[in-house]
């Protein structure tokens, strides 16, 4: 072969060979590039820690395709989704025969009866009415308290639940107390506590009751019943047999405020009496009183359960306290009914 023809001869072998070459490249890349093996469509895949896009609720529009086979079907923005509404109703409802509170989240608080007491919902409130015959004095269709969802109280193991409080007239928790004491047999425990405050204008904050040996502490730690709410709330008279009431608003180091019964200053000052120990209840509190700083005011005259003593914030707590004694005082002291507890409503 001449020299010229073998020049041409193997610049075509060359140009063959580059050839098959760029078909092999192209063959090749998509496949260590993450593409399917489709020229022009091929993206690289989101790494582990790549974040996830944001789903954008305005269309944004596509770039025009090289080839089209047909109009490009215009995109719309997902609808947001509406919340379905409740599948319960929330606040007091009849069920069957009991009335429940049923929270937010379906939770069901059932609203204790009262022997001779009705109740009735009214403007979303649940209403005890006294009934026709019924033992303590009160007229037929009289109002007798109210039953409020919201409080919460310790129990014998510690814990802590919500039970809901008995807001009660006076009338009806003297009797409850005065057959409550009769029903103890040990003498030295005749004695039960009525919450000594009205909640009924905290009827949609949160009450809690809870025990503890920190009453009067600094001086002579006590068992107490604590009742701690927002804001100020009547403090009442809860005890059938008290003689009047000795108020000290003084701040003396562990309270700010005492109220004590005055048969209390002719007991023992170093025992519990048998037979007065509701007159040797202490109720105490360390928030502010309504009658302000300094001041002492003595009632020796029988008061009704329910008198309106003074209003008082944050806090109440009652013990039966002399010194040397520490009664236990936990939920089985507490006036109760059904497990839930009473407490006194303001007759003025």
């Amino acid at each position: 072969m001449q020299p010229g023809r073998r020049f041409i001869a193997g610049l075509t072998v060359v140009a063959v060979a580059l050839v098959v070459v760029g078909f092999g490249t192209a063959a090749i890349d998509p496949v260590f590039s993450g593409g399917s093996g489709t020229p022009g469509n091929s993206a690289p895949s989101a790494g582990p820690s790549s974040p996830l896009p944001r789903p954008s609720l305005t269309p944004v529009p596509s770039a025009s395709p090289t080839r089209s086979a047909g109009p490009t079907p215009s995109s719309s923005p997902t609808p947001l989704a509406t919340p379905s509404p409740s599948k319960h109703p929330v606040g007091f409802t009849l069920v069957g025969t009991t009335i429940f509170y049923i929270g937010n989240d379906g939770s069901r608080i059932p609203v204790v009866p009262v022997p001779g007491l009705q109740v009735q919902i009214q403007s979303g409130r649940a209403i005890y009415y006294a009934l026709a015959g019924n033992k303590y004095g009160l007229k037929t269709g009289s109002y007798a308290g109210e039953f409020l969802p919201f409080v919460t109280m310790g129990q014998t193991d510690g814990s802590s639940i919500q039970t809901g409080g008995a807001v009660l007239a006076g009338p009806v928790v003297t009797k409850l107390v005065n057959d409550a004491i009769a029903a103890i047999s040990d003498k030295s425990q005749k004695w039960i506590v009525a919450l000594p405050v009205d909640i009924r204008t905290a009827r949609d904050a949160n009450v809690d009751v809870s025990f503890d040996a920190f009453g009067l502490s600094g001086i002579s730690n006590t068992p107490r019943v604590l009742v701690r709410f927002p804001g100020f709330l009547p403090l009442v008279e809860a005890v059938p047999t008290n003689a009047g009431v000795h108020i000290l608003v003084e701040g003396l180091g562990v309270t700010s405020w005492q109220v004590i019964d005055p048969a209390r200053l002719q007991l023992p000052a170093n025992k519990i009496d048998p037979a007065h120990a509701m007159n040797q209840l202490l109720v105490y509190g360390d928030g502010a009183a309504s009658l302000g700083y300094d001041q002492f005011i003595d009632t020796r005259q029988s008061l009704n359960v329910g008198y309106h003593i003074m209003d008082v914030s944050g806090d109440v707590s009652v013990s039966l306290v002399v010194n040397g004694s520490h009664a236990d005082l936990g939920p089985e002291k507490v006036l109760q009914i059904a497990g839930v507890p009473v407490f006194v409503a303001s007759s003025s």
